[in-house]
């Protein structure tokens, strides 16, 4: 009995000696250290915006992919983000996905990635930024014109190389992200920041620049790309009849576009207004109609971006194409308007309204110029192109055309219309 008692007894010590011991066994499995614990455990400080979505992909021990992305309400942007998280490619090594985020006047999103990939002692052996900036009412990418006005190429240039050691070879490649007191700027690996405050005159981003509150345009025509259309635009103004004018094509759902002289527009505050707010275009046209086929970049920035910078303060707004005085331009002129987000706009059809001083003259020679994509030149000089324009308005509708500013004939036509 006594043997029998004590093989039970030593049994059940062997059981519970056995289970104390696959316990501790598999408490220690699973108690064994995550390697990517760290990795995996992200600052939230920069993450402003957006929720934050963490996709671990642990499967292949020979590529690791540790991705931490956001998503928005904004259907939009959440297909760019995913476009670029799928396009990542799976590379041997440990890769990381990280990110800031932040909106903007509850309108500019901005997404800056920040990429590595490790091997397996977690040394960074590549990395790389990309920078995805969208604006939810414009529904397109935020760009740098978009942002900045004036002359600022030349100002970011000079910045790049200051604060980052880097020269910038192209516009083009140089991506922006705004923020509440600071714009960010990327180039390639690059990236500098700027104070609104500190650049103001350069700042175009609503409320942020000179002008804190743009006008409102209360007047926008629709457009069939299907069905032809005109521009007609009026140089030297504004002026006397601009008034007129515009009321013309007010009165026949028409817009038009005015190159005008930055001299000038100190004198008809109020009609500049009155264009942007009824959805007429806002051109440039120089200061003071001096030539700007110029070698001299100061003079043509002088010509070019006091006019800029008159339209801007008045309005808010100021403008994206030149036509240079008496048409003429060089590649020194391109240059400037183009590296600063300008571009020339001429014409194809002259009605020499300011040699012939003539209604019907001016009337005979807009009709037979008059094709799908023709830009018009008049100038609001003069009395007789007011009565002018009274009949070529309503006639041209009656042809089938659309009256349409330059900027919408060369989205729809293309910038090789104009001479």
């Amino acid at each position: 009995m006594k043997t029998h008692k004590k093989l039970r007894y030593e049994r059940l010590i062997f059981v519970i000696v056995s289970i104390l011991l696959l316990g501790f066994g598999i408490s220690k499995i699973i108690a064994k250290p995550d390697p990517y614990k760290e990795l995996k455990e992200v600052s939230e400080e920069n993450k402003k915006a957006g929720e934050m979505i963490n996709q671990f992909d642990e499967e292949n021990e020979q590529q690791i992919r540790l991705f931490h992305y956001p998503q928005f309400e904004s259907k939009e942007m959440n297909a760019k983000i995913n476009e670029y998280v799928k396009a990542l490619p799976k590379e041997n090594g440990i890769a990381l996905l990280d990110y800031e985020s932040d909106e903007l006047n509850q309108r500019y999103l901005s997404v800056v990635f920040h990429y590595q990939l490790m091997d397996a002692e977690k040394n960074v052996i590549k990395e790389e930024k990309q920078c995805i900036s969208y604006d939810t009412e414009a529904k397109r990418d935020i760009k740098v014109t978009d942002v900045f006005r004036r002359d600022y190429y030349d100002m970011l240039r000079e910045q790049f190389k200051k604060q980052a050691n880097t020269t910038v070879k192209s516009l083009a490649d140089i991506t922006v992200t705004p923020h509440e007191n600071t714009v960010k700027l990327y180039y390639k690996n690059a990236a500098i920041q700027l104070k609104y405050s500190d650049y103001q005159k350069y700042i175009k981003l609503a409320g942020k620049g000179e002008n804190k509150k743009p006008l409102a345009i209360k007047r926008k025509l629709k457009i069939d790309p299907k069905k032809p259309m005109i521009a007609l635009t009026f140089d030297d103004g504004p002026s006397v009849y601009t008034d007129e004018v515009m009321k013309v094509f007010e009165a026949h759902n028409a817009t038009a576009s005015f190159f005008m002289l930055g001299q000038n527009i100190q004198y008809y505050p109020d009609t500049v207004k009155h264009m942007v707010e009824n959805g007429f275009e806002i051109c440039n046209h120089s200061w003071d109609h001096k030539s700007i086929a110029s070698d001299d970049q100061k003079f043509i920035r002088k010509e070019v971006f006091d006019t800029q910078d008159a339209l801007y303060k008045l309005t808010g707004y100021e403008a994206s194409y030149v036509r240079p005085p008496y048409g003429a331009w060089n590649e020194t002129t391109e240059q400037v308007l183009e590296q600063n987000g300008l571009h020339v706009a001429l014409w194809n059809v002259d009605s020499e309204d300011w040699r012939n001083r003539d209604k019907q003259i001016t009337l005979s020679r807009a009709k037979e110029g008059t094709f799908d994509g023709a830009i018009i030149l008049f100038h609001d000089l003069y009395p007789t192109t007011l009565e002018a324009v009274k009949e070529l308005v309503p006639y041209l509708q009656n042809k089938g055309y659309q009256l349409v500013t330059i900027s919408e004939l060369f989205q729809y036509k293309g910038e090789k219309t104009g001479l």
